[in-house]
């Protein structure tokens, strides 16, 4: 199913609002009852995953400036997270 201009310019506001939804929505004009509507459309949850994928892509990368630069916050917070096993 295609998407409409409307559900496009709203994925391109949620991709520029780092995935915030309550953002996006006021940015897009796009009420909540609208949104949870086109949840229905396959398509458009698809490109909405990406989106917030991308989002998170964007956050990890920072993390991880952040941990090259030494800062010893961000690389306790990534063993606490990500290497729990090891017990971090």
């Amino acid at each position: 199913m295609e998407l409409s201009s409307e559900q496009e310019h709203f994925l391109q506001t949620m991709e520029k609002s780092l995935g915030i939804l309550s953002v996006a929505l006021q940015k897009a004009e796009v009420s909540r009852t609208d949104y949870e509507s086109w949840l229905d459309n396959k398509e458009f949850t698809r490109r909405l995953e990406i989106v917030k994928e991308t989002a998170v892509d964007y956050v990890e990368n920072k993390l991880l400036t952040k941990i090259n630069n030494g800062d010893l916050q961000a690389i306790q917070y990534y063993l606490k997270t990500k290497a729990k096993k090891r017990g971090y």
